[in-house]
């Protein structure tokens, strides 16, 4: 039997040449996007005017503006957009934000991404520090990336200020978590076995463990698990793969495992979950 090609989602990358920051306006056209994925890099999106539905993984949300939304590296999203929005994109990659230039900033960072989305307000405060940001980006002063964390610290934190929701401030980042949350990101099936992270960290699967306990809460299995669900997920809602192309894709030896994997998970059959939240 002819193994099935793996479908890959598309992967854009508007941080071209290893750039590790870009400001742009956000396009000024009605369009319907395909769902995709961005190339190693954070996404902030401040939208002030526009309306539609955001696709991000999993979740369908309506565009209400002024609001933003939030995207790690490796997130799937589509638009479908039904008037003319305005706004802003913000990127950043993660040595934007490595604590050793800036011991704040990734904290703020891990704060948006349980957030993911906010709305606005008052928008004035947050549209007047990003045409700072603006001028900074498009006419680079003396100690320019000095000035671009600075800025873009003060945006995040701000943000989080609006918010309405209180979010708990995470736990101090460990190196040894940011990488293993790097390796679950990147593009291809995510692996099954905390021993195998382990492994390409350099540390004992009973250290990985208690390293994203005390980080995240959560035992390095079980984030290998939402993940594992997420691109299930992401594949039932976005393709139209069979269930034994996407157990093999996966990295499930038999469809019948995965059927019953998923269902553990998520107390749906793959081909339920698809009936019920596809589109």
């Amino acid at each position: 039997m002819t193994k099935p090609e793996p479908i890959a989602f598309q992967t854009k990358n508007k941080l071209e040449n290893e750039r590790l920051f870009k400001l742009s306006r956000f396009k000024e056209v009605i369009k319907r996007t395909q769902p995709h994925k961005h190339d190693g890099y954070f996404e902030l999106i401040v939208l002030l005017e526009g309306a539609g539905f955001h696709w991000v993984d999993t979740k369908l949300m309506p565009i209400a503006p002024p609001m933003t939304f939030f995207l790690s590296p490796g997130q799937l999203h589509c638009w479908q957009l039904t008037a003319i929005p305005k706004g802003f994109v913000v990127m950043f990659r993660a040595d934007f934000i490595d604590p050793k230039h800036s011991a704040d900033l990734y904290p703020l960072v891990q704060q948006l991404e349980q957030k993911r989305e906010i709305t606005l307000l008052d928008p004035t405060p947050i549209v007047d520090l990003l045409i700072t940001i603006e001028n900074e980006y498009t006419s680079p002063s003396a100690h320019h990336f000095v000035i671009l964390r600075a800025l873009t610290q003060i945006l995040l934190a701000r943000l989080l200020n609006m918010d309405q929701q209180e979010t708990e401030a995470p736990k101090t980042g460990d190196l040894t978590f940011r990488r293993f949350t790097e390796l679950l990101r990147q593009p291809g099936p995510v692996e099954h076995r905390v021993f195998y992270y382990a492994e390409v960290l350099g540390v004992s699967p009973q250290h990985l463990n208690t390293i994203c306990r005390r980080v995240h809460g959560k035992s390095a299995s079980d984030l290998i698990n939402e993940h594992i669900v997420l691109d299930a997920k992401r594949y039932l809602l976005h393709t139209d793969q069979s269930i034994s192309e996407l157990a093999e894709q996966l990295g499930f030896a038999d469809p019948s495992h995965f059927v019953k994997y998923f269902k553990k998970m998520t107390a749906h059959t793959p081909a339920s979950f698809r009936k019920l939240y596809g589109f």
